[in-house]
């Protein structure tokens, strides 16, 4: 059974996560998971080398995406996560209805004046369909192709071409809907240097946006107020109670996004009739008791930190482990998970939502979203077709290395068959050289008496079809290629004193067994001796049946008697008369 399996990674400003999810027909499996640490994110060969560590389970790079679509059906995806923070988004209303064909370039159009910076230097798609009988309204996803670039350039470095970069609140997302979230749900991943915001509404993104607080400011908050280096600091932060200093001031500031972020989702989904009945309901509960905060990522551990937002912001605040989630609503198992990886679920449960859902939103085509470069969509493609290619002919080859094998068996077997053989067929060698001789004289005989047109066939089978010339005259007769039947073309000028008998004529033509592909051109007029002459060029080919037809005239066979004409020839004999018989007796006597 074939199988689906997609690595995700998410390059993080100090940690890279990777996550490995398995499809069958059946089930999904969380097989793998790994996380590397590095202290500066600035430096590319520092990230390049935790990525590379972070494949290291996985085996050679190469050995994976290729030995494997070579020789079995198994297919492997790798998708990259892309911070929010890079991404801008719009919701464009009121475009035209229209199928999901049109539709793209719809959108392609409107997003030349939408897009917050020049067309050739981005790169967008877009999600989040919503139709109405009368218009279409999309979120449009965008991102600058220089930044995508610089993401994918890790991976490169290790020999990994990526399939899909996938927006990081839209992987967010694409867990939370799979984890049971039905009621409106507010998802904040605190990050190192920037926190993802999401709104959930009936189990679909609603809002996203992403400021710049993140645990690293909580570090240097800590360093500088205890004046202690900032590895320490961060250390130290995690034994500090929210309502202490220096932790209490990026609380604050803390509580101060979400409450902001939380307006902007609700400005948000009443400008773009989020609110109607058709989408589940108001926005006017978005802080009352049914709606929810999920806490995720690198900085959730402060302490207390989620009893000050469910103090603050009146809202149900609760740890979110995506890990933990996933595997109670939709029955991903990780049974099949090792020892090791199960140790990296239990430590980093809670920081793994985005590389989670960029893998689960690549293994389902009805979601994914991508912002993936066409030209590098266009390389993968062809990447894809010449392994195919190579996995064609190295079958291929070892078909042919298996018939030679086997060729090389038999050989030994039958070459006493072979001699015997041999023995007979040299018995026939005369017979057959004699029916040889004889057959190639009878081919000659056949070549020499077969039909060979000529002009006048084809002039002759006209004057039959039109011998009254007092109506129509042919001018300019041409034919070109009549030593091949097949591709001889016939051009003829026609001059008429009416148009009626010049459409009787190629109403005969387009009768005829002998003309076919009859095409008229234009009809001209012209006064010869005060009477107005049409004229019009004919082309023409000769049917299939058009030799046989002209070699039975030429050569007409003689009719073969019938067998009523053979019977009356032969019953034709004179009764003899009683004046015979007399005559013949008396000859006797004599």
């Amino acid at each position: 059974m074939a199988k689906n399996r997609v690595v995700a990674i998410d390059i993080g400003t100090n940690i890279a996560k990777m996550v490995q999810l398995e499809l069958s027909s059946t089930s999904v499996h969380l097989l793998n998971a790994n996380v590397v640490t590095y202290p500066d994110g600035a430096e590319r060969q520092e990230i390049a080398e935790s990525v590379a560590r972070l494949w290291a389970p996985l085996g050679n790079p190469s050995t994976q995406r290729n030995l494997r679509s070579l020789f079995n059906r198994d297919k492997m995806e790798i998708a990259l996560a892309l911070p929010r923070f890079f991404v801008s988004t719009k919701r464009l209303g009121n475009l035209p209805a229209a199928t999901d064909d049109q539709l793209a370039n719809i959108v392609a159009i409107s997003a030349e004046t939408e897009l917050p910076f020049r067309i050739d230097e981005a790169i967008f798609t877009y999600h989040d369909v919503q139709r109405t009988s009368e218009a279409v309204s999309v979120e449009l996803i965008s991102t600058r192709r220089s930044t995508v670039t610089d993401y994918l350039i890790p991976l490169e470095q290790i020999g990994v071409s990526a399939s899909a970069v996938i927006p990081s609140t839209i992987a967010i997302a694409e867990v939370a809907a799979k984890s049971g979230c039905t009621r409106p749900t507010f998802i904040v991943d605190i990050g190192a240097e920037q926190t993802d915001f999401c709104f959930m509404q009936d189990g679909v993104l609603r809002f996203s946006r992403s400021f710049r607080l993140g645990g690293n400011h909580l570090s240097e908050y800590a360093s500088r107020e205890l004046d202690i280096d900032t590895e320490t600091a961060s250390q130290e932060s995690q034994h500090i109670s929210t309502r202490e200093a220096p932790i209490s001031r990026w609380t604050t500031q803390f509580i101060g996004e979400l409450q902001r972020s939380i307006a902007a989702a609700k400005t948000y989904s009443e400008t773009n009739n989020f609110d109607s009945a058709e989408h589940g309901g108001g926005t006017e509960n978005l802080t009352s008791s049914e709606t929810e905060l999920w806490l995720c990522g690198d900085g959730v551990h402060i302490p207390d930190l989620t009893t000050a937002c469910e103090t603050e912001l009146n809202t149900r605040t609760q740890l979110w482990n995506p890990i933990h989630a996933i595997e109670q609503y939709t029955g991903i198992d990780t049974h099949f998970a090792s020892a090791e990886v199960k140790a990296v679920f239990d430590e980093w449960g809670e920081t793994l939502a985005v590389p989670l859902g960029v893998a689960l939103n690549a293994l389902n085509p009805a979601t994914k979203v991508s912002l993936l470069p066409q030209e590098a969509v266009e390389t993968l493609t062809q990447a894809t077709r010449q392994r195919q290619i190579f996995a064609a002919a190295g079958l291929g080859v070892l078909m042919i290395g298996a018939l030679l094998f086997g060729g090389y068996t038999l050989q030994r077997s039958q070459q006493y068959r072979s001699n015997a053989l041999d023995t007979q067929l040299a018995h026939y060698a005369q017979p057959m050289a004699s029916a040889k001789a004889q057959l190639g004289r009878e081919l000659a005989i056949t070549e020499m008496l077969t039909h060979r047109i000529s002009p006048l066939d084809i002039l002759h089978a006209l004057s039959e079809m039109f011998s009254d010339r007092t109506q129509v005259a042919w001018t300019n007769f041409n034919i070109t290629n009549l030593h091949t039947p097949e591709t001889a073309r016939i051009t003829f000028n026609l001059e008429s004193s009416s148009h009626n008998a010049i459409n009787s004529l190629l109403g005969a033509l387009n009768r005829s067994n002998v003309f076919t592909n009859v095409q008229a051109g234009e009809v001209t007029t012209t006064t010869q001796e005060r009477k107005q002459i049409f004229q019009v060029q004919v082309r023409c080919n000769l049917t299939s049946s058009a030799v046989r037809g002209f070699a039975k005239k030429r050569y007409p066979m003689p009719e073969p008697p019938t067998r009523e004409t053979t019977m009356n020839t032969e019953l034709k004999v004179n009764r003899p008369t009683l004046e015979t018989l007399e005559n013949k007796t008396t000859e006797k006597e004599k």
